[in-house]
């Protein structure tokens, strides 16, 4: 404890000393209608003392004056409460006991000859004031803090009004209480029993569909979402609402971001994007008892990427005995190791720089580390890039995948799981049908192997550095325009780490060379999600920030299918993941046309590849090679 810290322990040390002896004086008094007989006057001297003495010994032990009174909370008025109540009892054992048997202190009962026990209802009356006086010299304090910075500041607040009257929503009050910025006015509630009370002394002035005549009467500056958890679609009408309106909204952090029970108002943000989805995020969490990452070495290939990186992350919270990050990329596989290195011991974390199309490298880290799950990430994915560079598309979605699968294969890993998309269902593109290859190499592979191998397809991941958000972003914050490429383009979404959930949660399947597709819920128009991340950046769609569209890019369809119609889907015991039994694939001729394949990709010539991957992928549509470079 500093000398800062000594000094204000020592304050309040002196003024509880203070206040326990006006408590005895004033028992003493109301017991004797403030005219205390000579005798009793007598016995609260000599007493006096020992009340105060112990008062301190036992406040200081409960932690009391370690207690910052500006923060005073329901827990702290407990200590007290605890303290001063045991403080009691010790001196209701001493009046009654001591006494008549330890006739060594008698002499401090005794006066002129007569034995003279406290008056109990001296002891019961003392002990109320005592905590009264005590527990409120700290509230006081914690009050006079919370209204000063109120007085001071009262112009510049801005004036906040709370949607749900729970258990966050009261924390978000309790701190603006004391907010130099914010000034909150009142609650919104859906529940019609909370309408009318009170918290912390602000109403719950009405339900959502009360917000718009709410914030014109109260002249709202801005509406915070305090329901961790929310519908999007109740989401999306709340902000409907505000936007009519045009104040400001921000909404309060995940409810795992707040489960310590303090809710900070640096932790509230902005709307994001992901907040507004019309589906409900799945979390799927691996039982103990199927954790088969435990004391395994897991190698993740593409570790730098949105996928890969996440992926590490969560690997690393199922105890792995180590995590093998292998990346093409130095500056991504830095960044995310020196990241996790805060999170564990160095010695779990291994940094490998490597390409998945260099066989021999691939090898070398096989024989040295003996990764026992692989979780196989690096590849291509950026379909009109793809289109112009359909070569780069072979060696790395389909060479790059065989070199990492028959390796798992030959060094006896356990399992391999290939991150897929849904662009490999009936494919018009490139990229989608190397995916669709890459499916059909695991397939091939489980039907010989001790691996269990399995694929996992899903939709846009939002977030990802393939993703259209960021570009939207961009555009907007250069002031438009937003470019679409069709107005009816519609897309599955799911955010990163759902998706990394899924690819983790079907490792622990035990069916031998299946697709695994999760529920992802109805797909999203692009257009409406531009329009709503230009709302949510404070501007109007087609007044402040124009939407442009410029046709379908190289590859591109309108929709995206999760299933092909012959793969014979069936639920699995895990809600919202689904299993699909791929359709049969000649082996040989795979291998053969392989071969092929990555004999037209080293020659460069786009048009034969597009016609082998025809050949393999018959519902492949396939698109004519593009001439020109694309401008990014």
């Amino acid at each position: 404890m500093n000398l800062k810290s000594s000094i204000q322990s020592l304050k309040f040390i002196l003024l509880d000393c203070l206040l326990v002896g006006f408590s005895l004086y004033m028992a003493f008094a109301l017991r004797f209608n403030f005219t205390i007989p000579r005798l009793y006057f007598h016995q609260f001297l000599i007493s006096l003392p020992a009340f105060v003495i112990l008062r301190c010994v036992l406040y200081s032990m409960f932690d009391v004056y370690r207690i910052i009174p500006r923060y005073a909370s329901t827990s702290d008025f407990l200590a007290i409460f605890k303290a001063t109540a045991l403080g009691t009892i010790i001196i209701a054992l001493i009046n009654g006991i001591v006494p008549p048997f330890v006739p060594a202190v008698s002499w401090l009962y005794e006066h002129e000859g007569h034995l003279q026990r406290l008056s109990w209802p001296v002891i019961i009356i003392e002990f109320a004031l005592t905590l009264l006086l005590v527990g409120g010299a700290r509230f006081i304090q914690r009050a006079m803090h919370l209204d000063f910075p109120r007085r001071k500041q009262q112009k510049n607040l801005r004036r906040v009004l709370i949607v749900g009257a729970g258990d966050a929503g009261e924390a978000v009050a309790r701190q603006m209480r004391i907010s130099p910025l914010y000034q909150a006015v009142g609650f919104i509630d859906d529940d019609p029993q909370k309408v009318g009370r009170l918290i912390h002394g602000l109403p719950v002035l009405g339900t959502t569909s009360d917000i718009p005549k709410i914030i014109e009467a109260y002249g709202i500056d801005e509406v915070l979402v305090a329901i961790p958890g929310i519908k999007p679609a109740d989401l999306n009408r709340i902000i409907g609402q505000c936007e009519h309106a045009r104040v400001g909204f921000r909404i309060l952090p995940s409810v795992h971001d707040i489960l310590s029970g303090r809710v900070a108002l640096e932790r509230i943000r902005a709307v994001e994007i992901e907040d507004l989805l019309e589906r409900e995020e799945i979390e799927l969490t691996l039982p103990p008892e199927k954790n088969y990452i435990k004391d395994e070495v897991v190698l993740i290939t593409g570790a730098g990427g949105s996928i890969g990186s996440e992926l590490c992350r969560q690997v690393l919270r199922l105890q792995p005995r180590r995590v093998l990050l292998l990346g093409h990329g130095e500056n991504s596989i830095y960044e995310i190791t020196t990241e996790l290195a805060r999170q564990v011991s160095s010695d779990k974390l291994i940094p490998l720089i490597g390409d998945i199309r260099d066989f021999p490298k691939l090898r070398k880290i096989f024989q040295t580390f003996r990764p026992t799950v692989v979780f196989h990430a690096a590849a291509h994915k950026h379909v009109p890039l793809m289109e112009y560079h359909a070569d780069e598309a072979i060696k790395n979605n389909i060479i790059g995948t065989l070199n990492v699968a028959r390796l798992a294969d030959e060094f006896g890993a356990k399992r391999f799981i290939l991150i897929s998309s849904d662009k490999a269902v009936r494919p018009t593109n490139v990229m989608g049908a190397s995916k669709r290859v890459a499916e059909m190499i695991v397939f091939c592979l489980a039907k010989h192997s001790r691996t269990l191998y399995a694929a996992v397809r899903f939709g846009n991941v939002l977030g990802s550095r393939g993703s259209v958000i960021p570009l939207f972003r961009r555009q907007i914050a250069a002031g438009g325009p937003v470019t679409l490429t069709h107005p009816e383009v519609t897309r599955y979404f799911m955010t990163i780490p759902e998706a990394v959930s899924l690819v983790i949660k079907a490792g622990s399947m035990d069916d031998q060379g299946r697709v695994y597709v999760l529920d992802m819920g109805k797909p999203v128009k692009i257009a409406d999600l531009a329009r709503r991340l230009i709302q949510l950046s404070g501007f109007e769609p087609d007044i402040d920030i124009k939407i442009e569209f410029t046709g379908l890019r190289p590859g591109e369809k309108l929709t995206e299918e999760l299933l092909t119609a012959g793969e014979n889907v069936k639920a699995t015991e895990i809600g919202k993941i689904f299993t699909a039994q791929p359709d049969d694939v000649d082996c040989d001729k795979l291998w053969k046309e392989i071969a092929e394949l990555e004999k037209l990709a080293y020659e460069g010539n786009g048009t034969l590849i597009r016609e082998r991957l025809k050949k393999l992928v018959p519902e492949y549509t396939p698109q004519p090679e593009p001439k020109v470079s694309p401008e990014e």
